[in-house]
């Protein structure tokens, strides 16, 4: 839980500048919100999410492509810990469950009001998943009601923070990991903690047991492997 003093760090995206501007005024006017950095296209992004501590980007999906989902693992990895929300008009249940499984916290319709854009920032930055439907009466659901599966449940990690988890399960420690990663010792200790306050677990017996459910580990005991 973020003490209610602290600020939530928003990274803007999106290619408009006018827009960015817009948007940029109405989150400095919600409490506790600031914009950190903006960004007009992918490059941009990638460039100031290395220069930037970010509690939550929001990310027009005009401009990043999510397709691969491979923008959001170099994201993580720049920037770790940070919730993605992605702002479309393209809302197909299709769609968003590929965001979700490949780690956004949040998809927002472009159709949002003020209050709902507010709603969405503090959720994400509270860990939260949701989708906006931009409906009545009910615009914020449950995202085990998109696409039938309970994306919020099964799959709350990053697929970077997977690769951690799966790694951390099987006995690998922080050095081992951050080589084998080409990351630094803290950005793994930094997935890692978020990790276990994602998943609600304390140590690592807890690790392997998510990591087994999640079908990231056999059911087999584990090993541990020196630095």
């Amino acid at each position: 839980m973020r003490p209610p003093t602290d600020n939530i760090r928003v990274l803007l995206v999106d290619e408009h500048r006018l827009v960015r501007s817009a948007i940029r005024y109405l989150i400095e006017s919600f409490d506790n919100m600031v914009v950190v950095a903006e960004a007009g296209s992918e490059h941009e992004l990638l460039s100031v999410a290395a220069h930037h501590e970010a509690d939550v980007a929001l990310i027009d999906t005009a401009v990043a492509s999510f397709k691969s989902l491979e923008l959001l693992t170099r994201l993580d990895d720049l920037c770790p810990g940070i919730r993605v929300v992605a702002l479309s008009a393209y809302s197909s249940d299709t769609y968003i469950h590929h965001l979700l499984n490949g780690g956004v916290c949040g998809f927002l319709h472009r159709n949002a009001d003020v209050n709902e854009l507010e709603t969405a920032i503090q959720k994400a930055a509270q860990g939260e998943r949701f989708v906006f439907t931009a409906m009545e009466p009910e615009p914020f659901i449950d995202t085990s009601l998109v696409a039938g599966h309970a994306v919020g449940q099964e799959n709350p990690l990053t697929s970077r923070q997977r690769e951690v988890l799966m790694l951390v399960a099987t006995g690998f420690r922080s050095k081992s990991i951050a080589e084998q990663l080409n990351v630094s010792v803290k950005t793994v200790e930094t997935h890692r903690a978020d990790i276990m306050r994602r998943l609600g677990v304390r140590h690592t017996a807890g690790l392997v047991h998510e990591a087994i459910r999640l079908g990231l580990l056999p059911l087999t005991r584990n090993r541990d492997h020196s630095d």
